[in-house]
């Protein structure tokens, strides 16, 4: 996410500054985007469903899932 102000600059026209504050928050979203692929990863509930799902999948196809209106839990 570019602050406001950067999106409309070439990378030529940035200053030293600006270009850090651009490459710390592409790192900052990386670093977000990695920590919850590894909280996915250790909760083994979760990836035994989604293993479930994908063998699922390669045996059944499209008729091994259900749409999300009819799944979702009401609230």
């Amino acid at each position: 996410m570019c602050p406001a102000g950067l999106k409309e600059k070439r990378v030529k026209d940035l200053t030293v500054e600006e270009f850090k504050q651009i490459i710390r928050e592409s790192i900052a979203e990386d670093i977000d985007a990695w920590r919850e692929t590894f909280e996915i990863m250790a909760d083994k509930k979760l990836m035994k469903r989604l293993e479930k799902a994908d063998r699922e999948w390669e045996e059944k196809g499209e008729a091994a899932y259900v749409e999300w209106p009819e799944k979702r839990p009401r609230v």
